[in-house]
């Protein structure tokens, strides 16, 4: 299996580079329009005020790797400032973690929204506020600063000298705890990465996805009632109802994208820890080392693939989308009405 894995690796590894670039730009791209039209007049809302946060850190997120990536695979020497590369190496090791961990919080904010708004309608509409939305983003940019500080204090930069007969010298960027200090800070932040940024939110947001599923089942069946008695105003409810569980069962899909993703990666994460601090035992570090590569594309292409999502699964982004990018005359078929009232 060790051999197996290190053959991949070796083989993805040489395609590596050319996935992730494109899907950086995929991402940078998809958010920016994100963006774009979640911010229109017609498209403000709570749960869209959200949406155009987790947009805002997805394209972070894919904006701050492209250059790390060109750094990593294509700059092999920075002859006017040879410590540039370590300290953007750095850098990304640093932000890419808040952003990361922003972006998975306001995953679970979105989620708990959603079945708050869906669950208690009337309380809903105080509950799940505009205020109160921009509140939660504030809270978990705050937050995710805060938990990221002892990843923060994790890296440094080194000199290190190819031989003794060169000249040459390169910068390298090391975990502290490889330079024999920072045990304690590495530790608490391999932990940190592990529960607070990978399992806790993962678990919730399976939670939530349960959850928010059987909200769907109950008003498919609330829906197939209604279908039957035909007059204007058990059709306007049945439209509403059937939008409003469209956007739910869009959230749903970002949500278990994100379970798919961030769960195993964590499992990996606490077994490899757990081996190396009480057993011993190099397979995991040896599986998450080969795999490294492709986690990273598939977190990569999550990054970029709401915006696929969303024009796939909700008719008021796709109808806005067409309304910004359509000639004029097409423009009049997509009034501000017809979009609110789909």
């Amino acid at each position: 299996m060790k051999n197996d894995l290190e053959q991949f690796s070796s083989a993805y590894h040489q395609i590596h580079s050319y996935i992730a670039i494109l899907l950086c730009v995929f991402g940078v791209l998809g958010n920016s329009l994100n963006i774009f039209i979640l911010t229109r007049k017609t498209m403000i809302s709570t749960m869209n005020i959200l949406l155009t946060a987790l947009a805002v850190f997805d394209g972070l997120k894919s904006a701050v790797h492209l250059p790390y990536i060109i750094v990593i695979y294509y700059i092999h020497a920075v002859s006017h400032s040879p410590t540039g590369k370590a300290r953007y190496i750095m850098f990304y090791a640093i932000v890419a973690m808040v952003f990361h961990t922003a972006s998975i919080w306001l995953t679970v904010s979105l989620a708990i929204f959603r079945y708050i708004a869906v669950k208690f309608p009337l309380r809903g509409v105080t509950l799940c506020s505009k205020y109160r939305a921009k509140l939660t983003i504030f809270i978990v940019c705050v937050a995710a600063v805060g938990v990221c500080l002892p990843n923060s204090l994790s890296y440094s930069y080194v000199r290190h000298d190819k031989n003794d007969t060169s000249n040459e010298t390169s910068w390298v960027v090391l975990m502290r705890f490889e330079m024999g200090d920072y045990t304690f800070v590495q530790r608490l932040n391999m932990w940190i990465l592990i529960f607070i940024v990978r399992l806790l939110p993962s678990f919730l947001l399976l939670v939530l996805s349960i959850l928010l599923i059987q909200e769907l089942r109950g008003a498919a069946k609330s829906r197939s009632k209604l279908t039957g008695q035909c007059n204007s105003e058990k059709d306007e409810i049945i439209e509403r109802r059937t939008e409003t569980n469209r956007t739910t069962g869009m959230l749903v899909v970002v949500v278990v994208l994100f379970i798919v993703i961030e769960l195993p990666h964590g499992i990996l994460l606490l077994l490899m820890t757990i081996s190396s601090e009480f057993w011993n035992f190099d397979i995991y570090i040896s599986i998450y080392e080969s795999l490294g590569d492709l986690i990273d594309d598939i977190t990569l292409l999550n990054n970029g693939i709401n915006f696929v999502i969303y024009c796939s699964m909700s008719k008021k982004f796709r109808d806005t989308f067409m309304e910004m990018f359509s000639c004029s005359n097409a423009k009049s078929k997509y009034t501000p009405t017809g979009i609110r009232n789909i």
